[in-house]
């Protein structure tokens, strides 16, 4: 399930919000994030999570990827 929780871009603050780091919002850390495009499932390497910015660049880079393939594939209809 795709919750604010664990995102790898939330910003853990007081009463249970969350700052999502990429839209600056405050959310409710149970909030349903289905629809999220830039929902990253929380990465942790050595023990430790990546910070919201690697997050970040790992979902641009991934949609990056998505983008090409959608435009490539596009321009070769006729």
């Amino acid at each position: 399930m795709k919750i604010c929780q664990n995102c790898g871009l939330g910003i853990e603050e007081k009463n249970d919000l969350i700052t999502c780091f990429k839209y600056k919002t405050l959310n409710n850390s149970q909030e349903d994030k289905n629809n999220c495009q830039y929902f990253i499932k929380r990465i942790i390497e050595d023990g430790e999570p990546l910070l919201q910015i690697q997050h970040l660049l790992l979902v641009e880079q991934e949609l990056g990827k998505r983008k090409m393939k959608i435009s490539i594939n596009d321009g070769l209809r006729m």
